[in-house]
């Protein structure tokens, strides 16, 4: 095999830049073949029905996947030729070894050497990449070896002038060592970077003239996924844990942003389930109103949806606002659900394709490593679209360069920017992750809960096992949340730093708030949302802080419901309501024109993952996720639920009514009956006290509020449930 090589080395010219060029294959040739060994490994423990179709149905469209990563392997071959050879006739002309094989062992290990370095140079300035890459933590354990008051300084040094130097020096030589037609080559690339940025920039003006509008007030609404509305500082929240680097909590910035604003502490949202509360958000309509009623839908049941909803969005496009979804990988229901947007910047997730897509491109990490950037997206678009690749970090980024654009341009702008921080299994990069944590635990939720996707969508009954958690694991999990609310929070700041600077804030609203919180192991609970509507509404629960430019602070503790907040920002842009709206426009109630009052708060739960017990009720059989869906290629590869469940599901919903003080729950049962629970939350927060028998006063009226909202999907005032008042 050698000889052989050797003898077709000897018929190649002896051209140094072709031995450099194989030196360059033979370094991703390698690196190619690592990647397949990767991707057969990487669903080597997976053990689902869906799993087994990627394998079976869709190894062609691997196939295929796998061919288009070569691309990239051809882009970076020229390219990688064009870096290292320089340095390498460099070195072969100093120690005179200047054979074809000498060329191509240099070539190797200085192709080697620079993969090293940028991948090293990735977990300083990109770490978030690295979330699950397998690359081991050595990378991290040498930059710790640089002594902390020179390491700025020192990794500015080696990973941002050094390369520069670098290039420049070989873009130097490679211009000289070809003459003439080398300058050529080298002014004609300067006009073409020089003209496309005259283009861009001559596009900007012209839109600054189109669009300028500097009198009409914007909306920004920034969000994170599960974020709940009792566990910030504002919120009277502080860590188990304090810790002397964060002496201010889990959100200092968003307690300073309440500060000065107007607070609803007790926000409830009609379905704790990201796409179907989103939709509920900007539509001001609760689920069985605009037909989402779980989070796998049908085409059909998407077409009824769009059509039948009237967002805010949709009314301030025609208005010429630039509406917009910015967001990561929770954000990816916009993709599904259109919200009458005109644009969406966010991370497809829900598409099985996309999954196995992503799974091609992180297994070539090549990809990531080197075409992360505006170029590299022209090549491989679905980078700015995987979740593995748009993260927090990047999502901010997107944020900050889109408000100097809406700064320069001045067009009112009405952005919801929604993140993933605060999302099962809470994995945060560091230092979030271990900002609250115990320092000596070194159990499996060290990096993030211990989450078997596997049991998750193939099985029905994870509660037993969540609840064999010990207090020590459960306290850490708590830490890991509070660590990625602390994460939020900095792109919270950031984003506001961004409208300071701009001058957008003297024009601009800006609301915090989340789609739905999580249960945290309180009591009668374990993990997740939307998925029982027992214990104390925390899933429920979300914050809503709104900062209106000229509108003094205030706080109210009324309760209030998701599907007011679009009404609400309706009314402080003179916007007229749409006749669909069913929440209520609290503006009145920051001028004193209307006395603040309870309003009625109705939910129900979502996809049934599981089915958590009630003391004394027989629920409803169901399958698992992977035996109730499909996945329908007519619909873009989504996750479907099958027809013969859609009903089953909509009837084994739990459902819930809260006033001031009281909470009843209805729980379908086996034999088609339903079952009521009574809760007094004054006295009893975590409703683990049925007073159904001891209080039918109480219960009576509410059942029928219920039942009527339930059946007719008629809602009922807090006054008429209690005309006289709301019993103690």
């Amino acid at each position: 095999m050698v000889e052989r090589a050797r003898r077709i080395l000897r018929k190649l010219p002896h051209r140094p830049i072709i031995h450099v060029s194989i030196g360059v294959m033979l370094v991703l040739g390698f690196l190619y073949a690592h990647a397949l060994w990767n991707l057969t490994q990487t669903s080597g423990g997976m053990d689902n029905k869906f799993t087994a179709l990627a394998k079976n149905e869709y190894f062609g469209f691997l196939v295929w996947e796998n061919v288009r990563m070569l691309a990239a392997y051809g882009v970076l071959w020229v390219i990688g030729t064009l870096w290292i050879y320089p340095s390498v006739i460099v070195f072969t002309r100093f120690f005179k070894m200047q054979s074809r094989m000498a060329i191509i062992l240099h070539a190797v290990l200085l192709g080697i050497f620079w993969h090293a370095f940028f991948t090293l140079r990735l977990s300083e300035t990109r770490p978030y990449f690295l979330n699950e890459a397998e690359f081991g933590y050595w990378y991290y354990q040498i930059l710790q070896l640089i002594p902390k008051s020179i390491a700025p300084g020192t990794l500015f040094l080696i990973f941002t002038v050094m390369p520069i130097a670098y290039g420049a020096w070989a873009l130097a030589w490679n211009i000289h060592r070809r003459g003439r037609r080398g300058w050529l080559a080298a002014s004609a690339l300067a006009l073409l970077i020089s003209g496309t940025w005259f283009l861009s920039y001559f596009k900007q003006s012209s839109k600054v003239l189109e669009n300028a509008d500097e009198k009409r007030m914007n909306v920004l609404i920034i969000g994170s996924d599960s974020l709940r509305g009792d566990r910030l500082g504002y919120a009277g929240y502080r860590p188990t844990r304090e810790n002397a680097k964060v002496p201010l909590g889990v959100s200092p910035h968003m307690d300073a942003l309440a500060a000065r604003s107007i607070v609803f502490t007790n926000c409830y949202t009609a379905i704790a389930s990201t796409m179907e509360s989103g939709t509920q958000m900007m539509a001001s309509m609760v689920p069985h109103s605009h037909g989402l009623r779980q989070m796998y839908p049908n085409q059909e049941t998407v077409a009824k949806v769009v059509s039948n909803i009237e967002t805010l969005p949709s009314i301030l496009t025609k208005k010429g606002y630039d509406t917009a979804a910015i967001g990561d990988w929770c954000a990816g229901y916009y993709e599904v659900i259109p919200q009458g947007l005109k644009r969406t910047s966010v991370s497809s997730f829900d598409n099985f394709k996309i999954y196995m897509s992503q799974a091609v491109v992180m297994s070539h990490f090549v990809v990531p490593l080197y075409f992360d950037h505006a170029l590299g997206y022209q090549i491989f678009p679905q980078l700015q679209s995987f979740a593995q690749f748009v993260t927090p970090e990047i999502v901010t980024q997107r944020v900050e360069r889109g408000l100097d654009q809406q700064a320069a341009s001045r067009q009112p702008f009405f952005w919801h920017v929604f993140y993933s921080c605060n999302h099962l299994p809470y994995r945060s990069p560091e230092p979030y992750v271990s900002l609250f944590k115990d320092p000596a635990y070194v159990g499996k939720n060290k990096h993030g809960v211990d989450f078997d996707i596997n049991s998750f969508i193939g099985s029905t009954d994870l509660e037993s096992k969540w609840k064999a958690l010990p207090p020590h694991e459960i306290e850490q999990i708590r830490a890991l949340y509070d660590g990625c609310t602390r994460q939020f929070d900095d792109c919270v700041a950031r984003i506001l730093e961004k409208l300071k600077t701009t001058g957008l804030d003297q024009n601009t609203i800006v609301v915090i708030n989340a789609d739905h919180g999580d249960d945290l192991y309180e009591p009668g609970v374990t993990l997740g949302h939307g998925l029982t509507l027992n214990s104390g509404l925390q899933a429920n629960h979300i914050p809503w802080v709104m900062h209106v430019p000229g509108v003094p602070a205030q706080s109210f503790d009324e309760t209030v419901r998701m599907i007011d907040l679009i009404p609400t920002l309706a009314g402080l842009l003179d916007v007229p309501p749409s006749p669909k709206w069913q929440g209520r426009d609290l503006t009145p109630w920051l001028t004193n024109a209307e006395e603040p009052k309870d309003l009625p708060f109705y939910a129900e739960t979502g996809f049934p993952f599981i089915q958590f017990r009630v003391p004394g009720v027989e629920r409803p059989a169901l399958p698992a996720m992977d035996e109730m869906t499909f996945i329908d290629r007519s619909f873009n590869y989504q996750f479907v639920l099958k027809p013969q469940y859609i009903q089953p599901v909509i009837d084994a919903k739990q459902r819930c009514l809260k006033t001031r003080d009281w909470k009843i729950v209805c729980t379908p049962t086996a034999d088609r009956s339903r079952a009521f629970g009574l809760f007094h939350l004054k006295s009893d927060p975590h409703a683990q006290i049925d007073l159904s028998k001891s209080r039918p006063e109480v219960l009576a009226p509410m059942q029928r509020a219920l039942e009527k909202w339930i059946d007719e999907h008629i809602e009922t005032s807090v006054e008429s449930i209690f005309p006289l008042g709301e019993p103690e």
